[in-house]
């Protein structure tokens, strides 16, 4: 299942998985499956995992973030290492 969300004139597509290529039109796409946090740029569509507190993988920090929009200026992502 995937959402897709229209906020601050940025699109938001939401999914487990992340695809290789992100849907047309998409500017920021939230994803997990993988376990490791990540902030990364594919051709122009910005990738964002918050990791996971539960079972980090790869020698990930147990971690999870925070997304602040703030209407048509910045998107803030914060990653959060959780200690123990």
């Amino acid at each position: 299942m995937t959402l897709t969300h229209h906020m601050a004139g940025k699109t938001f597509h939401l999914i487990h998985i992340p695809p290789a290529q992100a849907p047309l039109g998409t500017d920021i796409l939230l994803h997990g499956h993988t376990h490791v946090p990540c902030d990364h740029t594919i051709s122009g569509c910005r990738y964002l995992n918050p990791g996971c507190i539960s079972r980090p993988n790869r020698g990930a920090p147990a971690s999870f973030a925070t997304l602040t929009v703030h209407p048509n200026t910045e998107i803030l992502w914060q990653l959060h290492k959780f200690q123990a």
